[in-house]
């Protein structure tokens, strides 16, 4: 019975120490989940994504910001017309700003010219710079940066030079009332008749890679209307771009030319197979520019011969003569004659002794009293220059 009650005892003391454990017990885990409002004030919110440890938001709006990157959006360019002679580089440069007007480094840019693609980068400038050397023409640059487009022109003009050859032949030409008084406003032509005081000039106009063709005129000094017809197709040629390489020597006779006679003792065209002679000179200087045709344009008198606006050639030796002759007759609106061998009629003429060089040559001849000029002769010998030119697909 004691053995009973003390173990009675026993149990009823362990069950009061374990009740005072465990009110303990809760009273602490109440007490860690009080919060004052002091502390919520002070609090810091963060929300972290462990794929990206860069994400972060903040309620504290004082960090610095300059760690962020700016996206640049091309919002303008600025860019100017180019123009440029044949055979010369031209560059066009383009400049990209952003929405702030800052310039964009390292932007793509995408030109196009003449159906060719060109792709670049702005520099450290914001520049994009596009190297050109084209043909004379006019072309469109256009370029594509960002939604950005626009256009731009590249103008290229023919390459103009002139020599003098000295031989012994100059003159005056600005002594001559009519020439004078048709003479077209072009600084070439005033340079030309300054250059004839000295001797023969050749004035060279290259515009691309296709054929050559020479011109001459004033073989004699009277024949007026064929030399306003090449000064008007050197104004032409100075301001129009062209496929090839055209040489002209307007004034062959320099001193009968400014003397108003048609030769001064020896006629040109009848001497070009005699080595020595201005004309036989202006023969191998033809076949030396390795021209693929040349043209000869004289003023015929009335009753004279040929005694009509005409265009003469050969069928031999040069093979094209013939169909050049033709072409020239049927564009002008003018007659044709064709010899059979260069050189039946005229065996010193200029343009037989180049045909018989092999390179197809023709003598072109209106119809007027020497020592005069009329606007439809002038029209005439013109539209035959620029047929001659045609042919060869210069212009």
């Amino acid at each position: 019975m004691k053995k009973m009650c003390v173990l009675l005892l026993l149990l009823a003391v362990f069950i009061s120490i374990s009740a005072v454990s465990a009110t303990e017990n809760i009273s602490a885990s109440d007490s860690a989940c009080e919060i004052s409002e002091v502390e919520q004030d002070n609090i810091e919110v963060s929300i972290s994504d462990d794929s990206n440890q860069n994400n972060t938001l903040s309620t504290d709006n004082d960090g610095d910001d300059s760690s962020q990157e700016i996206i640049q959006i091309p919002s303008k360019v600025s860019a100017k017309n180019i123009k440029s002679t044949y055979g010369t580089k031209a560059k066009f440069s383009l400049k990209v700003f952003n929405q702030n007007g800052s310039v964009i480094i390292g932007e793509n840019v995408r030109f196009k010219v003449a159906g060719n693609v060109y792709n670049t980068k702005t520099d450290s400038n914001g520049i994009a710079t596009l190297k050109l050397n084209y043909d004379a023409g006019k072309y469109t640059i256009n370029y594509y940066v960002g939604n950005l487009s626009g256009e731009n022109t590249y103008t290229v003009s023919n390459n103009i030079t002139m020599k003098i050859f000295k031989w012994g032949n100059k003159g005056d030409i600005s002594k001559v009332k009519l020439l004078k008084k048709n003479m077209p406003n072009n600084k070439w032509i005033k340079k030309a008749i300054k250059a004839a005081k000295k001797g023969n000039l050749l004035l060279k106009f290259k515009g691309g890679k296709g054929k050559i063709v020479f011109i001459t005129a004033g073989v004699h000094g009277n024949e007026l209307s064929s030399q306003v017809g090449v000064m008007k197709l050197i104004e032409y040629l100075s301001k129009t771009p062209i496929k090839g390489t055209v040489y002209i020597m307007p004034f062959v006779n320099i001193k009968a030319i400014s003397k108003k006679v048609r030769h001064t003792g020896t006629d040109y065209n009848r001497v070009a197979n005699k080595a020595g002679t201005i004309s036989n000179k202006i023969v191998n200087l033809v076949v030396k520019c390795n021209a693929d045709a040349y043209g000869d344009f004289h003023t015929t008198q009335p009753g004279g011969s040929p005694g009509k606006d005409i265009v003469m050639g050969s069928k031999a030796p040069a093979k094209k003569c013939n169909k050049l002759t033709k072409y020239i007759a049927r564009y002008a609106k003018v007659n044709k004659r064709i010899y059979k061998y260069a050189g039946q009629q005229y065996p010193g003429a200029l343009a037989d002794n180049v045909n018989k060089k092999g390179i197809p040559a023709v003598i072109c001849e209106v119809l007027l009293p020497h020592n005069t000029v009329t606007a439809k002769t002038v029209k005439t010998s013109y539209n035959m220059m620029i047929a001659l030119l045609k042919f060869n697909s210069i212009v």
